[in-house]
């Protein structure tokens, strides 16, 4: 009897140390791949870093671009790069508030336009952004009369995150307890008040931290305004002026601009900047819903 429990807790041991082996080898199997990609993503900002860090200082951000980009500063693109965000929160917002209200508050969870919504915001999302960006020159630009503008663009990049937003504003509401909806009732509250005074301001850090997220989004895109806010780096006087972004200016920089490889480094260097700062204020409104 006791040899027989001795060989059982013998096997035992054993098992343990092959489930240990295992777990170790899929720990540094892990381990590794995410040591590479950090290593790489840490290689390729300090090549960027190296290059244009020493070009950004006080003149470099006020004044406007000389001999295409190769001197001067950016301050002109930075005003179209605020301008055209702007203009796509400022459309992307309620419109996608008012798709997502209407999916969770006003449809049946499961029914199908319910999924029918989920299935068409999830390939939207993942449609290429040069076909938004077709679709911005066509119809923005040509068939409404806009032109080549930051309002189109704007109006593009609008389109872009829409989807994006709308599906995270529905699951960001769908996690709001029941209770809420069901006390809002019980005291006599419609359903428009539910929405203006219990789920909007309850939900507000997570409406916020999805719209930065989508901004950042949007910050980054090149191909969906190649065709649709221009290429002018000059100060736009309106809206309806062709501006050049941050992403456009660095590309043009560095595909088309002989000598333009520093500039468009500083350039990268900002953009890179721009978006770890979005990034963190949406780390920091999540933490803040959710501590």
């Amino acid at each position: 009897m006791s040899e027989r429990r001795h060989l059982n807790r013998h096997h035992r041991r054993a098992g343990s140390d092959r489930m240990g082996r295992a777990d170790r080898l899929i720990y540094l199997c892990f381990l590794m791949v995410v040591s590479l990609v950090f290593l790489t993503y840490g290689k390729v900002i300090f090549d960027i870093a190296s290059q244009g860090i020493g070009q950004i200082n006080l003149s470099y951000l006020t004044d406007a671009p000389r001999q295409s980009g190769r001197a001067g500063g950016v301050f002109p693109i930075l005003v179209s790069t605020v301008l055209v965000l702007a203009i796509a929160v400022a459309v992307a917002l309620p419109t996608s508030l008012a798709i997502a209200l209407y999916v969770t508050e006003y449809l049946a969870q499961g029914s199908a336009l319910s999924s029918l919504f989920r299935s068409s915001m999830l390939i939207l999302a993942s449609v290429p952004s040069i076909a938004f960006g077709l679709f911005g020159s066509s119809f923005f630009a040509q068939f409404l009369g806009l032109g080549t503008s930051l309002l189109t663009g704007g109006l593009t990049l609008a389109v872009m995150i829409i989807p994006i937003c709308a599906f995270a504003f529905v699951e960001v509401f769908r996690l709001l307890p029941t209770g809420y909806r069901t006390g809002a009732y019980a005291l006599g509250a419609g359903k428009a008040r539910f929405i203006l005074c219990v789920m909007i301001p309850t939900c507000t850090a997570e409406i916020i931290t999805v719209v930065l997220l989508g901004t950042g989004r949007a910050l980054a895109e090149t191909a969906a305004l190649l065709f649709t806010s221009g290429y002018s780096d000059r100060m736009p006087e309106s809206l309806l002026d062709p501006g050049r972004v941050l992403s456009i200016h660095i590309y043009d920089l560095a595909m088309s601009i002989p000598g333009g490889d520093r500039m468009a480094a500083a350039s990268a260097v900002l953009l890179i900047g721009l978006f770890l700062l979005i990034s963190s204020v949406g780390l920091y409104f999540s933490k803040k819903a959710h501590p």
